[in-house]
This record gives C-alpha cells, sequence and structure tokens, in this order.
C-alpha cells in the first residue's frame, strides 16, 4: 500500500511540474506575440501621423494646430 501513495506523489508532483513549464512557454510566447503586434501597430498609426503633416498646406496646418486636431487624428 506503501509504494502505491509514493508513486501516487510522485507521478502528481510530476505533472505539477510539466504543467508549470507548459504554462510558462505559453505565457511568454503570448507576451512575445502581443508586443511584435502592439510595435507593428504603434508604427503604423506613427507613420500614418507623418504622412499626414507632409501632405497638409500651411493654412491646415495652422488650423490643426491652433484647435489641437492632431491629438485626434491617429487614425488618419
Amino acid at each position: 500500500m506503501r509504494p502505491d501513495i509514493d508513486n501516487i506523489i510522485y507521478i502528481l508532483i510530476y505533472a505539477a511540474f510539466l504543467i508549470s513549464i507548459i504554462g510558462s512557454l505559453i505565457y511568454f510566447c503570448k507576451e512575445s506575440i502581443c508586443s511584435k503586434i502592439n510595435d507593428t501597430f504603434i508604427k503604423t498609426v506613427f507613420y500614418n501621423r507623418l504622412e499626414y503633416f507632409y501632405n497638409l498646406i500651411p493654412k491646415q496646418y495652422f488650423v490643426f494646430q491652433k484647435y489641437d486636431v492632431w491629438r485626434y487624428c491617429s487614425l488618419f
């Protein structure tokens, strides 16, 4: 009876160890993928803003700065 209980305890310890390794791998993979997606999204928004600035004529640019339109133009 005693060896059976020991084997069950060892199996539970190994299972917990493997589950923790698998969980940490999934967590780190998910974090790296999310950070790459966020980086590309931020770069895209930044480049779109720069392109919008380059296409403005001076009169539009002054209105753009005067009324703080630039704060709301992240989707251009």
